[in-house]
């Protein structure tokens, strides 16, 4: 019988195994060993190292956790035990676990540690505060100088208006230092060299990314790095080359086929970029851009049958991976609009029979929406116009928005269907309360009572986090509860700037439920003309309640020129015109002579299809094209600001923050409060500076965005 194998060296092998990776022969060893020694806190200690490592941070931490309770006087029991609570997202007791072993050990590389938890927590300006102190421990500490690199990149990303940061100059010289102490390590280079990049500076990036390439010739990352950076100096050709290779060694990564398909298309090798722009979308489906630039080339080398086959995929992808239904619908008009712009309306109408035939075999649900663009194609064919009616005609069984469409003079004459007397009794229905005294243009919003109550704080809060003194507020509230002075009550007692004023109409009791939701939707515009009159006719920032505006309101009326008159989303170009022209998400308005005619006469034309109790979805929107139509037909161009313009003219990036899909999600009430808690705490914030308030705002609504999307 074999004498059993000493703990000593049981110990030893198992360390051995552990130092090289191999996780899997070293867990049982240390397992024996506690079955031998119950307890023992070195054993307990790697062990729980081990699981950390495995992808188990919660057994780590009870086992480290073990071991500090029979021995709390070793560092590295400590630092170990951060690493696993920072692995579980427990920043806090991380950061406590490292200034124990600060106490037992100081020195740089448990303050390097802290720092990282820092950042991981978001906190880079308290992380760069301990690298410093690190770096002075140890000047040569490559690790510190790395940490210090990152955490002053973050906060260039934290101040900065557009979500793509310029790196600083502070930032460069940075990642220069900490190359220069660790010059044989690639990710040193890489990290240099990628900052260089992102600089502007790909002249210099080049032979950085080169240096990091033959210090680790087979990293992707680094390859892939010197690809981009040769397809940013228009070497596209050897980009092609090198972001092949970059595929060859990852395969299974999405992006990697995309950069070369991108590559591919810049060096004019068409067939090559189809190809990689294909299995991008089949590695990554919800890859919309994929599927679209595939699309793309093919129309533009008028290849049909590849087209039918990206188009057939992207939707096969969109029913099998839940992505938003009409995605298809939007490529394929993206598509036929780059071929109308190119002068090649022929090219359009094959690129949409090209989709119609795919939506045929994939989906036939989308075929009427195909057949939409393809009448609104034939709209700009001269002599095909009567065509293109006809065929918008025979969709409105499936589209029924399409029947609230209107041509030539007919806005006219619905207008003038509707009587003195009627528009006199609608106006009537509008009770409200006197307008509050208030400074700025009018930020104003319309909902029902359920929308009022899901979603006025959180968009009051944020626009009273951000606006000046005295700001303007005007919510119109449609069949309010019984509790409605509580409720507005609440939301006034929220606000420290704003002046809010609400009113409220009940809407007819006969209204089908289809029709009164988009009645909900239609009340912001058929009420402007008397919340304008209300208020004397300031400036008018209209919203979606169901969003977030994190600017002063002024700051937008101030971005418009002096002939700019309305401040909208706005695409007459585009094939889905006749609907989707106009988004009512956010409007900012001068009040005009022509701006309110036009709220004037669409609310008019709202309240005609309101009488005839004939109210299909989109019917808001479509009313709102006719009335700028109209009035540019009778008086001239209304001076429009495309809103679009407006990130760039602020030098501010995500000044609209709307919810979509995400309200119709399981649990989406709750997370929705929770966001509004958050929001009342940074409206607290006044002493951080406004673009870093704003980001925060703005990562706490996308992770909203981004929760589970099951249905309720």
């Amino acid at each position: 019988m074999n004498a059993p194998v000493p703990s000593e060296t049981l110990l030893a092998n198992a360390v051995a195994r552990h130092r090289i990776g191999n996780l899997a022969e070293a867990e049982p060893l240390y397992r024996t060993l506690l079955e031998r020694q119950p307890g023992h806190p070195d054993v307990l200690h790697l062990l729980g190292v081990l699981r950390s490592q495995a992808g188990d941070p919660a057994e780590g931490v009870s086992l480290i956790t073990e071991a500090i309770a029979r021995r709390g006087n070793v560092a590295a029991y400590h630092s170990n035990l951060a690493l696993a609570l920072k692995a579980l997202g427990r920043f806090d007791d991380a950061e406590t676990a490292l200034r124990s072993a600060i106490a037992l050990a100081p020195g740089a590389g448990a303050l390097v540690a802290l720092g990282g938890v820092r950042r991981a927590a978001g906190r880079a300006a308290d992380a760069l505060a301990v690298y410093w102190a690190a770096q002075i421990i140890d000047p040569a500490d490559g690790a510190a100088q790395e940490g210090i690199a990152h955490a002053t990149a973050e906060l260039d990303a934290a101040g900065c208006a557009t979500g793509k940061p310029k790196p600083s100059e502070a930032t460069l010289a940075a990642y220069r230092r900490a190359f220069r102490l660790r010059p044989a390590a690639p990710f040193a280079a890489q990290n240099l060299a990628l900052t260089l990049q992102k600089a502007g500076e790909s002249a210099v990036a080049i032979p950085t990314f080169h240096v990091a390439a033959a210090l680790d010739p087979s990293e992707p990352a680094v390859l892939c790095g010197l690809g981009l950076a040769l397809l940013s100096a228009r070497q596209a050709d050897r980009a092609t080359t090198l972001l092949a290779r970059v595929v060859r060694l990852r395969p299974g990564d999405a992006q990697d086929r995309f950069h070369l398909a991108e590559a591919a298309q810049a060096a004019g090798d068409a067939g090559r970029a189809a190809t990689a722009y294909k299995d991008s979308a089949a590695l990554q489906p919800a890859s919309y851009t994929a599927w679209e630039n595939a699309a793309l080339i093919d129309a533009r080398g008028d290849n049909g049958s590849a087209l039918v086959t990206h188009a057939r995929g992207l939707m096969a992808a969109a029913r099998a991976e839940h992505l938003f239904w009409k995605a298809p619908v939007y490529i394929a008009m993206h598509v036929a609009n780059d071929r109308i712009g190119a002068g090649l309306p022929d090219a359009a109408k094959r690129a949409l029979d090209g989709f119609r035939q795919a939506a045929a075999i994939e989906n036939r649900e989308l075929l009427p929406w195909i057949d939409f663009l393809r009448g609104s194609l034939l709209l700009r064919v001269p002599g095909q116009e009567a065509a293109g009616r006809a065929v918008l005609k025979a969709q409105v069984p499936a589209l029924p928005f399409l029947r609230h469409v209107t041509f030539d003079d007919e806005f006219d004459t619905l207008c003038r269907s509707v009587s003195s007397e009627e528009l006199a009794d609608f106006r009537a229905g509008f009770q409200s309360e006197p307008a509050a005294e208030g400074v700025g243009p009018l930020l104003f919003a319309a909902c029902d009572d359920r929308y009022l109550r899901l979603f006025a704080a959180p968009l009051l809060l944020t626009v009273d986090a951000f606006c000046g003194e005295g700001q303007r507020m005007h919510i119109h509230i449609a069949d309010p509860g019984p509790d409605i002075a509580e409720v507005v009550a609440g939301l006034r007692a929220l606000l420290r700037r704003g002046r809010l004023t609400v009113s409220t109409e009940r809407t007819p009791p006969d209204l089908d439920p289809a029709s009164r939701r988009t009645l909900y939707t239609c009340l912001r515009l058929m009420r402007a003309p008397d919340v304008l009159d209300l208020h004397g006719h300031p400036p008018l920032v209209m919203i979606d309640i169901d969003a977030l505006l994190p600017i002063d309101p002024r700051r937008l009326v101030d971005a418009m020129a002096p002939d700019e008159e309305a401040m909208l989303i706005h695409r007459p170009d585009s094939l889905d015109h006749l609907y989707n022209t106009i988004s009512n998400g956010l409007i900012v308005l001068r009040p005009s002579c022509s701006t309110r005619e036009v709220l004037e006469r669409t609310a008019t034309v709202l309240l005609h299809w309101l009488r005839q109790r004939n109210m299909a979805y989109f019917l808001d929107q479509i009313a709102l094209i006719q009335g700028f139509s109209d009035v540019e037909r009778r008086h001239g161009a209304v001076g429009i600001l495309p809103i679009e313009e407006l990130s760039r003219r602020l030098g501010v990036s995500d000044v609209f923050l709307p919810f979509f899909d995400e309200k119709h999600r399981a649990g989406f009430a709750d997370r929705l409060s929770a966001l509004t808690t958050r929001i009342h705490e940074e409206t607290l914030t006044d002493s951080r500076p406004e673009e870093e308030r704003r980001a925060a705002l703005t990562a706490l609504v996308r992770r909203l965005q981004a929760a589970p999307a099951a249905a309720t």
